[in-house]
């Protein structure tokens, strides 16, 4: 999708693989300059960098865990001295473990609602600020299908992407008085390090086959959405849920 984003400041949580990366390529294709944040894994990063070397001037990489406060925090103290400003900004990173009720333990649900939730909405918080020197300021968070439709063994997951989506509209009415527009991508499975990680080959197959679309999400799927949404073509959508799931829903 071919859209004017020179100048434009994004940051791109988890966007050293999957579904990020993607949108953070799209991005850096159509003249953004881009904040890619990884958590953990440099391999990934160096992958990454490597693969939009074309773009490193217009790359600012920014190491860190999302789940711990004063690293968010860090993050947008680089922001503020490199750019002094942020046009949009995407909650893209994710944490899920397949568990049952049963099998979850209290560390491991807070852990998932500290990466899915909770830095989501501290990382909107400290963008405010930053958002407020844009003129056309844009939030999306990427959530999932599980935040509209449950699953077995995904209820951290469920739950803190159905968290994601209030969150969205929460954000969406408060901030509107700023100019800044809050939006949820949900995607269905898509073929990402996450999903596969999640998943069976059989149980991808089966998904696939389920789908009204007959197949899975890809990357491109997702990013697609999510480039219209950030454009001053998606200027009249605040507070939606836009569903990119080939129909999964409907079944």
């Amino acid at each position: 999708m071919n859209i004017d984003f020179k100048d434009k400041i994004v940051l791109v949580t988890g966007s050293t693989s999957g579904i990020g990366r993607q949108i953070a390529k799209q991005l850096l294709e159509n003249g953004a300059n881009v904040i890619i944040n990884y958590g953990h894994n440099d391999r990934l990063a160096e992958e990454t960098m490597k693969q939009l070397s074309n773009f490193k001037d217009n790359i600012l990489l920014i190491k860190c865990d999302l789940s711990k406060e004063n690293e968010v925090d860090n993050m947008f103290n680089k922001i503020k001295e490199r750019f002094n400003k942020l046009d949009g900004l995407v909650n893209c990173a994710a944490y899920d473990k397949v568990l049952s009720i049963e099998d979850l333990t209290i560390e491991e649900y807070r852990h998932e609602l500290d990466v899915n939730v909770v830095a989501r909405w501290q990382c909107i918080k400290n963008a405010i600020p930053l958002m407020k020197k844009s003129d056309r300021p844009r939030v999306i968070n990427i959530a999932s299908r599980l935040g509209t439709k449950p699953m077995e063994d995904s209820v951290a997951y469920c739950t803190c992407e159905a968290a994601t989506i209030m969150l969205t509209k929460c954000c969406a009415l408060e901030l509107s008085k700023y100019n800044i527009k809050v939006n949820t991508v949900s995607p269905s499975l898509t073929l990402t390090p996450l999903g596969m990680q999640s998943y069976s080959e059989e149980e991808i197959k089966a998904t696939a086959e389920k789908n009204p679309s007959k197949r899975i999400g890809t990357v491109e799927d997702t990013a697609n959405v999510v480039i219209f949404l950030l454009s001053d073509k998606a200027d009249y959508i605040n507070g939606e849920n836009v569903n990119v799931n080939g129909g999964i829903l409907l079944v």
